[in-house]
């Protein structure tokens, strides 16, 4: 089950969504249509990848840092692959500063390039660990410019400087995405301090246990904030003057927003410039907040006081009597789900229909209760459905911890798991048109279960495969198909009636013709 807000006269109402089971008896007329499957392609496999990111803000340049919560940054091209040395190496086998163990918290957390990285070649990390020269606490959690080679394409790591420290009183929690905003500055997300309590379910159990209100709702701590700084490459950073807390002798002015537990990963949408954030939950909640473009800051996300839309501590009449602002969408630990890590906004050519859906996950999850879209109709409802990924033999079940979600300069959205990183490609119900207006044809069509189906291309080039979708985007059969002159066929023995979508490979390109055949008949 998924736990479902509608916000209405500033009530909220709830329901609850089996994702097996989403019936017509949920959809009204509030409901957005959002693609029920989306086709995925594992690109590069590599050690805990937790971020996904351009190699340059040049909107043609489509190769790709790979983040690593190790510490090292991978450099990847479309064509080879992942370059044999790594863009960025902090971890045992290079510089040794980051504080990383096997499915720790601790590590490599978010990475950003610099406004001018054309021109300066700057880029900042955020991590757990010492500084380069060896010094700070170990625990400690920090942001560092760092400089690279003059094309750009490697670290420096000789060039560096600190731009923050966050002292850490316990493992974990970090938070750690960095990413600038539309106003250019840069917005940082940290966790409470680390540490958890009892477990005991129903709140109250302990979590962000440092100081009588905890850290995320103390405005001298940096820590369970959204912090908003403005920062001058290897220079000292400065406050924007429109910070919410400059005026507020008994707050820090980086702060942005506050009452956030674990916000592991959260976004920007490229377009509108509206925050999504994916806060972990302590014991019975995840959830996503929202700030819309345009807002002035200062919201408060409700932690400790509150775990999603339940009182935490006090369990009852935690209200304290300021506005909190409550999750957009939130979900208990049910089914497998056990932590957030929220998503992206999509905005890419690729997935036409799954532009302006806010695509997100949770870390673990059984079958298709693992992926979700969300998004905002035209009453300002959030409307939540189901999706999947459809990836070639599924996902490594038990194993393959989802980490993250990453876009590139195009908009185009990236998974990160344990093992892998995945790009999404298209949606099988309604593929894209294929570049350069290649034709594929299928005769007969509409055809007869058990017919015999010649695949004509008008360029005549060599078919290495199919693949067959049904109308709900499931990948029903995948064919090697014997040659028939300069065409290929193959039989739809075992196919029901219904409309299917043909991805075609080519051999020797990269390229995928679509068609759409009809199987009709007895």
């Amino acid at each position: 089950m998924i736990h479902y807000n509608s916000f209405h006269l500033g009530k909220i109402v709830r329901t609850f969504v089996v994702f097996c089971l989403f019936s017509n008896s949920f959809i009204t007329a509030q409901t957005i249509s959002a693609p029920a499957v989306i086709h995925a392609e594992r690109i590069a496999e590599i050690d805990q990848p937790i971020q996904v990111l351009s190699a340059s803000l040049d909107p043609n340049d489509d190769a790709l840092l790979l983040v690593g919560h190790d510490g090292i940054i991978h450099y990847w091209e479309p064509v080879t692959g992942l370059r044999a040395t790594p863009f960025m190496d902090l971890s045992s086998t290079g510089l040794d500063i980051v504080d990383f163990g096997v499915m720790s918290e601790q590590g490599m957390n978010g990475m950003t390039l610099d406004l001018n990285f054309a021109e300066n070649g700057l880029f900042y990390v955020m991590y757990n660990g010492y500084r380069p020269d060896g010094t700070g606490e170990l625990i400690d959690e920090r942001i560092l410019c760092f400089g690279t080679s003059a094309d750009h394409k490697i670290a420096d790591t000789s060039v560096w400087s600190e731009v923050l420290e966050l002292v850490q009183p316990d493992m974990g929690h970090n938070g750690g995405q960095i990413l600038f905003g539309a106003d250019n500055f840069l917005y940082i997300s940290t966790g409470d301090g680390g540490s958890t309590g009892s477990g005991e379910q129903g709140g109250g159990s302990g979590g962000d246990n440092h100081g009588p209100i905890g850290n995320a709702q103390n405005l001298e701590s940096l820590l369970g904030k959204i912090l908003r700084i403005d920062v001058h490459g290897l220079e000292p950073y400065t406050i924007p003057t429109d910070n919410p807390f400059v005026d507020n002798l008994e707050a820090r002015d980086e702060i942005w927003a506050y009452g956030l537990r674990n916000p592991w990963r959260w976004s920007f949408d490229r377009e509108t410039g509206d925050m999504y954030i994916g806060d972990v939950g302590e014991v019975d909640w995840e959830e996503i907040n929202f700030e819309p473009a345009g807002s002035q800051g200062g919201l408060n996300y409700g932690w400790r006081l509150m775990e999603g839309s339940d009182c935490y501590e006090p369990l009852l009449d935690c209200d304290p009597g300021e506005v909190i602002t409550l999750p957009i969408f939130e979900f208990p630990h049910e089914n497998g789900l056990c932590s957030v890590i929220g998503g992206v906004v999509y905005r890419g050519s690729n997935i036409p229909s799954l532009q302006g859906y806010y695509v997100l996950s949770d870390a673990c999850g059984f079958g298709d209760t693992q992926f979700f879209t969300l998004k905002a109709d035209n009453n300002g409802e959030w409307i939540s459905a189901p999706l999947v990924l459809d990836v070639e033999n599924g996902f490594e079940p038990w194993t393959e911890t989802k980490f993250a979600f990453g876009e590139d300069n195009k908009g185009e959205i990236y998974l990160c798991t344990r093992y892998f990183v995945y790009k999404l490609m298209f949606d099988p119900v309604f593929p894209p048109v294929t570049p350069g207006g290649e034709e594929v044809r299928f005769l007969p069509n509409p055809t007869a279960p058990g017919s015999l189906v010649r695949v004509d291309l008008n360029s005549g080039a060599e078919i290495e495969s199919l693949k067959i979708f049904d109308s709900s985007g499931r990948l029903t059969r995948e064919l090697f198909p014997t040659p028939s002159g300069d065409n290929a066929s193959f039989y739809t023995k075992g196919f029901p009636n219904g409309v299917y979508a043909v991805h075609i490979n080519i051999v020797g390109s990269e390229d995928i013709v679509y068609g759409k055949l009809v199987v009709y008949g007895e």
